[in-house]
């Protein structure tokens, strides 16, 4: 039987990182991000798991094997070198590798990248159609060609071969942690992931909070990872927010908003909304752009939860405002 291995690689002094502790050891949602990414390494379930360290002790759980890299100040190459040394002693065929400071990698990806059918050599994590590139998975073939300092891993191995390479489709983020505004980003990542029930299709940035710190708007990149158009640029996240408007809507809203508000003022709203919007793409871009206004709409209320969301975010919105007059303590 083929024993498949798995390597998390937590060596690394994380010096771009100003948060007081080193980046491996902050906290996410009552986690340490090191362990966010260890927990979906284990449950993609193993023969053989390993976490290599170096600049900063962590405490390895029972039934994962502990590598520490002496020569991690060399580079990622050191330590990628004493994960598939610890894979080759343990008999492994195959050892898929993960980065500690990457913890929106779920476990679905290590497991995808590790039990993908492949003849190749290489197989890689994609998302949105963009490589991660982590996990990745090392046939056993390829590890003696591995080079044993500097930054690159298995970078330059995948350069030279494409043809030893396949990709994977997988769900997450293999966004990393390097810095504190990195790791705000990454609470801010969990917190709209459960707000919405899902990982969100693009990039994002929370523009409103509730009075809680909660994520309450979201402005969305006006195209999804993968090209498609977004939908809309203003997102109604928080909880309450969303409780309160679906009632709001479920009561008639959209038609009473739409029998009340100034249809000129609306249409407007519209226009400037879709600016907004198609200001954000790049200049250069070509491919299948988002159309009409709020909620994707030229004319009329489609949404009201987009529009209130446009609204608290100090767009000018007859509908929004429509809306946050009807709602009582929606923010509390």
């Amino acid at each position: 039987m083929a024993i498949r291995a798995a390597a998390l690689l937590a060596a690394g002094s994380g010096t771009r990182f100003v948060g007081g502790s080193h980046k491996l050891v902050a906290p996410i949602d009552g986690r340490a991000v090191w362990e966010w990414s260890l927990a979906a390494m284990i449950a993609a379930e193993f023969e053989v798991a390993v976490v290599v360290t170096g600049a900063v002790e962590l405490d390895v759980p029972r039934g994962v094997v502990a590598r520490h890299n002496p020569d991690w100040a060399l580079g990622q190459a050191s330590s990628l070198r004493c994960a598939v040394t610890a894979a080759a002693e343990a008999g492994a065929t195959s050892v898929t590798v993960g980065l500690a400071d990457q913890p929106a990698v779920p476990s679905s990806a290590w497991r995808a990248v590790a039990t993908a059918a492949s003849r190749h050599r290489i197989v890689i994590a994609t998302y949105q159609g963009i490589r991660g590139p982590h996990p990745v998975r090392l046939a056993r073939e390829v590890w003696p060609l591995l080079p044993d300092h500097g930054d690159e891993g298995a970078r330059g191995l995948i350069r030279a071969h494409p043809d030893w390479v396949r990709e994977v489709p997988c769900q997450g983020s293999p966004a990393d942690i390097d810095t504190l505004g990195d790791l705000e980003m990454a609470i801010d990542r969990r917190l709209v992931t459960r707000l919405l029930g899902r990982s969100p299709d693009g990039d994002y940035e929370v523009v409103v909070r509730a009075d809680d710190g909660e994520p309450l708007v979201l402005r969305n990149s006006p195209l999804m990872r993968d090209g498609r158009p977004m939908p809309t640029l203003y997102w109604l996240a928080g909880r309450a927010a969303v409780r309160e408007v679906s009632r709001l809507e479920a009561a008639g809203g959209v038609r009473s908003a739409e029998a009340e508000v100034n249809p000129v003022e609306l249409v407007a709203a519209h226009a400037r909304y879709a600016a907004e919007r198609d200001a954000r793409l790049p200049a250069a871009y070509r491919g299948p752009r988002p159309s009409g206004g709020v909620a994707g709409t030229r004319h009329g209320v489609k949404c009201l939860h987009a529009h209130f969301a446009y609204h608290l975010a100090g767009g000018d919105d007859p509908v929004g405002r429509w809306v946050a007059a009807h709602l009582v303590q929606v923010l509390k």
